[in-house]
């Protein structure tokens, strides 16, 4: 006749399948090369899925082009030009899918208007305006899907309060106020989907703790407590699904390695050391999806080579 298991037996199966777990939720402890070469712009370097294939490409803007390594099986391709002429804002310059196709667009904001080039999958088709004017804001400027139809809008933060142009494929639409009041924080504020339902939400950074608003599709709900101290890194702070969950993690780099705490979609968990030592860019650090598993990579940009840890 078999036994049933013992509470011990079924104690210590659960403690081995969290331990694997929590093992499986880190970064790689080697670098994986991605260009063996130096590759960043004067303009900026960015990582955006501009092909669609569902893994981040590595993007430089330069004076005279925007240049474009699109992401392989084996790193990163040989590079391509994606324009043959400037393109770069004097306020900003971004990349976001704005019309929904999946392969994210060259946007730039300038004094007088923002304007987009459409990723066609090989290149950025000609410049399009998408506002009639000024629109950025004294705080931030973001490009971020809050409403959930998969084209991203255009957000920005004043000490007034955020107000959102919804994309519909085509240009930005009026002006919404999404926070009814100021919403920005000490250490920085982000956009990013916490809670896996497929629309960004606003997320400000304080010294004392992290607050969350979660988009409704609308507008921004109540405030959010997330964590209950402070949580932000010396070298940076970020908001990426590094567990392939669906939903943004909280990221923190510092001089001595880089910690996270995982989103469940109503706050962030305890500190989980991702990498234990040092892991930091000279010109760059990034946590984006390079080899399509659906988790948010470690990406570093040096003078010399841009390396990955991967989320495992």
């Amino acid at each position: 006749m078999q036994q049933s298991p013992t509470p011990k037996t079924i104690f210590a199966l659960l403690c081995f399948l969290l331990a694997q777990q929590l093992v499986k939720a880190q970064f790689n402890g080697f670098n994986t090369t991605l260009v063996n070469q130096a590759f960043y712009g004067s303009k900026g370097t960015y990582f955006a899925d501009v092909n669609g294939d569902k893994k981040a490409d590595a993007i430089v803007v330069n004076n005279d082009k925007i240049t474009v390594r699109t992401a392989s099986t084996f790193g990163m391709s040989v590079a391509q030009s994606w324009t043959y002429n400037a393109y770069f804002g004097s306020r900003a310059t971004y990349f976001a899918d704005l019309n929904g196709d999946k392969k994210a667009d060259a946007i730039v904001v300038n004094e007088d208007r923002v304007s987009a080039r459409l990723s066609n999958g090989t290149s950025f088709d000609l410049s399009s305006d998408w506002t009639d004017g000024a629109y950025y804001g004294n705080l931030g400027t973001y490009f971020v899907d809050v409403t959930g139809d998969g084209k991203a809008d255009a957000v920005v933060v004043n000490k007034s309060g955020i107000v959102v142009k919804r994309s519909n494929g085509m240009s930005f639409g009026n002006n919404q106020d999404w926070s009814n009041g100021a919403f920005y924080g000490s250490k920085g504020t982000f956009f990013a989907d916490v809670n896996g339902d497929g629309k960004a939400d606003a997320i400000v950074v304080n010294d004392d703790k992290i607050v969350v608003r979660k988009s409704t599709g609308t507008t921004f709900s109540i405030n959010e407590d997330w964590t209950s101290n402070g949580y932000w890194g010396s070298r940076g702070t970020f908001f990426a699904d590094v567990t392939g969950d669906g939903k943004a993690d909280a990221i923190v780099v510092n001089d001595d390695g880089i910690t996270v705490r995982r989103s469940n979609g109503r706050s962030f968990g305890p500190n989980e050391v991702f990498a234990s030592s040092a892991y930091y860019g000279s010109k760059g650090t990034y946590f984006v999806d390079v080899n399509g598993d659906g988790k948010a990579d470690a990406v570093v940009v040096n003078d010399g080579q841009i390396v990955a840890r991967l989320a495992r």
